[in-house]
This record gives C-alpha cells, structure tokens and sequence, in this order.
C-alpha cells in the first residue's frame, strides 16, 4: 500500500495494522503495540514529502511487516502467528 505524506496516514496505518493483526490472531497488547510502531515508523518515512510503502506477508508462521519510502531508512518487524 502507498501513503502520500498526508496528516491523516498515521490514523489510516494504525487502523490498518489493528485489523489486520487482529485478523491473525495477534494480543490485542501486541496489536496496540505494534500499531503504534508502524504509526511512528509512516511518519519518519513520510517526513519531507516523501510517499511511503507499507506491506504485509505472511511467510513461514510469521507476518513480516515493512514501512519503506525513498526518504528515510526502512522499518521492518515479523511476528509469529499464534
């Protein structure tokens, strides 16, 4: 998923990371967790005009979550699917 560098792309990140970690099975202490890493990881990514990348895979028991942009370095975490 793209995110233009907007005000709202933390709130939209949050949303959609509690989903879809809900979704799998994550704690709801570990989706609140995580949620607002990604939150944190947008903004850094997004700062200065730069568009960032958010993307989630499943691979080998595990979801592997990366925030990227052309601006900032990446964010990367996996966790293990219950």
């Amino acid at each position: 998923m793209a995110l233009p560098d907007q005000p709202d792309s933390r709130t939209i990140v949050a949303d959609l990371a509690a989903a879809v970690l809900g979704y799998v099975g994550v704690a709801p202490e570990a989706i609140a967790e995580l949620s607002a890493k990604m939150s944190d990881a947008v903004a850094g990514a997004a700062r200065g005009r730069h568009a960032c990348h958010v993307a989630f895979r499943l691979h080998s028991g595990e979801l592997r979550i990366a925030v990227t942009s052309d601006g900032a370095d990446p964010w990367h975490t996996a966790c293990p699917l219950p």
